[in-house]
This record gives structure tokens, C-alpha cells and sequence, in this order.
């Protein structure tokens, strides 16, 4: 097999085949799953058929029991992409070393990718230093349904909590909390709480003037409860009702509820 000398190799790197800084993890947190489909151009499946090990001198910037690989695989399927996507692309991805010191060997390898969009040639970079994983049928679903739920905008892009009011039910127990949240889209949206006796609590979230049934539960793992769950402050802050411990506790009971974020992304 011909083995390119290193001098194209570094050509190849100031082309655009912008490296990827540290290694992927093997098994992705839903938040950083989302944060990555939300903002890759290009998403795909590819086979890995061919990787080559670039010598550390080559690589600017790469962390300690890394090597940094030029990875070229075969489209399999583009989940989401602008235009068309070339049947071959390549870009470089920082993996970590085995205890023995010695990079993986991909090839053959299904993988999922978040990407820039590729040129003619199919050169292009990974979209985070976590934007290559081993492709399988949970992630390929999570991703499509991510993207599919990103591309409808009825998801709103939750910005934080600007209001809030409680009101006890007829029955002891029983009690309703609604919080008003801002949206980047300037629609804004209701966080609802509600308590019943003997009954987990109900969190819905609901878009417009009518709150009702049909609003929305916010289950885990999906865009909805990532947008609540990575973003609405653990407190409900005091200028938004927090001064009140009723509307506060469920507050707090609605968070616990949603659970931690997950994310080990740097925040955006």
C-alpha cells in the first residue's frame, strides 16, 4: 500500500483538514449527542477504509496519548447535509492511544460524523473533538430524531424563566405551578407543574395563551427536555417568584425531576 511522504501529508493539513483536539468518547452523553446535531452542517455514516497515522512533529496542538489520524471513509448515509455529500471524504481525528501506547486501527469501522460541509474533493473537518463515534442503531436513531424535532421549530430554544405563579387544588395536595419561560424566538413558552395526590408530578410545557391537555410532556432524551434541562437555572432566580418557598420548592421539584443535563461540552 502506497504510504503518502510526509510533506503532502502537511500539504494536506493546510488545506483544511482541520484537526479534532482530543479523543472521541466511545459512548456520548444525550446532551452533547444534541448539541452536536443542532449545530453540524453535515451529518453521515461512514465506513472508515483507510487511516493513516501522522507523525506528532505534523500535528500542531495534539494532547498528550493522542495520535492524530487522517481518517478517509465511504458515505454510507448523510442524515443531514446542504447539498450533495462526495462518496469519499477524509478528515483528521485525534484518538487516543492503547495502554500500550499504539493508536486503534479503524479500518472498517461504521462511524458516525459531524461535520463541516466537504469540498469537491470530499476534504473536511470534524464539527468538535467528539464529533467522530462508533456508529450504531441507538445513535443513529437519536440523532435522526434530534435533528428531525430541530428541523420542525416547534421546539422552542428555551432562554430562561422570567415569571412564575402556584395555585392549590381543591384537593390537599393537589396544586398547579406555572412558570414562564423566554424563547429566542420571542414567543416565550409555560412550564407546567402539577401536583396531585399519590401521582408523580406532571411537568408539560405549553406554547400560546390556552393551557391545556395538549400540552406537551417533556419526556428524557429528547431535544425538548435538553433545552430545559441544559439551560433553566437550578433556583428559581427571586426576580421571577423565587422570594415565595411554595413556588420555589416546585421549581425545584420540576428540575429534579428533568435531572442533571449530562453535558461535557463546554457550554455554548
Amino acid at each position: 500500500m502506497f504510504v503518502p511522504p510526509l510533506r503532502h501529508t502537511a500539504a494536506m493539513i493546510s488545506l483544511g483538514l482541520v484537526l479534532a483536539a482530543s479523543p472521541a468518547r466511545a459512548d456520548p452523553a444525550f446532551a452533547d449527542v444534541a448539541e452536536l446535531t443542532i449545530a453540524a452542517p453535515v451529518i453521515v455514516q461512514a465506513t472508515i477504509t483507510k487511516a493513516e497515522r501522522i507523525a506528532d512533529r505534523d500535528s500542531p496542538g495534539l494532547a498528550p496519548g493522542s495520535a492524530r489520524i487522517l481518517v478517509t471513509a465511504a458515505l454510507d448515509a448523510a442524515l443531514t447535509a446542504p447539498g450533495p455529500v462526495p462518496p469519499q471524504l477524509s478528515w483528521l481525528w485525534d484518538s487516543p492511544l492503547d495502554a500500550r501506547g499504539k493508536p486503534p486501527k479503524p479500518k472498517g469501522q461504521k462511524v458516525m460524523a459531524w461535520l463541516a460541509p466537504p469540498d469537491a474533493a470530499g476534504k473536511t473537518r470534524l464539527a468538535g473533538p467528539d464529533a467522530q463515534q462508533p456508529w450504531t442503531p441507538a445513535l443513529d436513531a437519536q440523532v435522526r430524531a434530534i435533528a428531525t424535532d430541530a428541523r420542525s421549530g416547534q421546539v422552542p430554544v428555551i432562554t430562561g424563566v422570567s415569571n412564575g405563579f402556584r395555585a392549590d387544588g381543591t384537593v390537599p395536595g393537589e396544586s398547579e405551578s406555572q412558570f414562564f419561560l423566554s424563547a429566542a424566538d420571542g414567543r416565550g413558552a409555560t412550564l407546567v407543574v402539577t401536583a396531585r395526590p399519590g401521582a408523580q408530578r406532571r411537568i408539560t410545557l405549553a406554547r400560546g395563551d390556552v393551557i391545556d391537555e395538549s400540552a406537551a410532556t417533556v419526556r428524557p432524551g429528547t431535544l425538548l427536555w435538553y433545552r430545559l434541562a441544559c439551560t433553566l437555572p437550578s433556583t428559581l432566580p427571586p426576580a421571577a417568584g423565587g422570594a415565595d418557598p411554595a413556588l420555589a420548592a416546585d421549581w425545584q421539584a420540576a428540575i429534579a425531576s428533568l435531572g442533571p443535563c449530562g453535558r461535557s461540552r463546554p457550554a455554548r
